[in-house]
């Protein structure tokens, strides 16, 4: 049997450079999502954070010990790291869950600017649910338990109601306060994703009310869309999207 750890966080410090990237992983990801991202940030000049939530990259009992407040007191306490730093500015971005926190921080702190891909506008149960079973399947079998331990980690799902309550309201009131956010913005979508992510690509752009806004979707991206085929181009046009912010300063 494999013995599995927390994720370390991935820290690329760039002694020269005055601004940060802050990354943000997905739900029921890890750190590795956004880790070829944050390479290529780190080579064109920037410092990048990429923190784990709690309990991810573990078996799923332990990652339903934590809910959505505890992984946002994460995502804070790394955006503080960054302010103790000495950063003049932060730029946030993340896929999925990542995005809806890169949000939550724009519309509470200040951030230089934002990316959202693959960023949900409204959340159901069963979704939810589908991700934390495809996890815990994918956790007991990579770790090597048995059948038997795997349907009982599965069978906890149904304890973890209330958490997955306390998600949706998240994600609302992240919805609803999206005039709050005084950055500029670039959302992102992939065209091999499921429909309801080109819908909320659309929902965010409409309610940001900010100028400095735009929505592009990648033909073959799927919801990972740090990864995969199209990965190099989500990554070439968050550079260019940070040189022009960079260049107004």
């Amino acid at each position: 049997m494999i013995n599995v750890k927390s994720p370390n966080p991935i820290f690329l410090e760039n002694e020269e450079a005055t601004s940060a990237v802050l990354l943000l992983h997905s739900f029921t990801g890890t750190v590795r999502d956004v880790k070829l991202l944050a390479n290529k940030l780190h080579k064109v000049g920037y410092t990048c954070l990429v923190p784990p939530y709690r309990g991810h990259g573990l078996l799923l009992p332990e990652l339903m010990s934590y809910d959505t407040d505890d992984w946002w007191e994460d995502v804070q306490a790394a955006y503080q790291q960054l302010r103790d730093k000495g950063y003049q500015h932060i730029h946030v971005m993340g896929v999925s869950l990542g995005g809806l926190y890169s949000l939550k921080l724009a519309e509470h702190f200040e951030v230089g600017s934002l990316v959202v891909m693959s960023t949900p506008h409204k959340k159901g149960d069963a979704g939810l649910q589908g991700r934390l079973k495809h996890y815990g399947q994918r956790m007991g079998d990579l770790i090597g338990l048995d059948e038997a331990t795997i349907k009982a980690h599965l069978a906890q799902i149904e304890d973890y109601d209330e958490s997955l309550e306390l998600f949706q309201a998240m994600v609302n009131d992240i919805m609803t306060n999206l005039d709050r956010i005084q950055a500029p913005i670039a959302i992102k979508y992939g065209e091999q994703d499921e429909a309801a992510y080109e819908q909320s690509a659309n929902y965010i752009y409409e309610h940001i009310t900010h100028s400095q806004k735009a929505i592009q979707s990648y033909s073959n991206a799927g919801h990972l869309m740090t990864q995969g085929k199209d990965h190099q181009a989500v990554e070439q046009d968050i550079i260019d999207f940070l040189a022009h912010i960079e260049a107004e300063y």
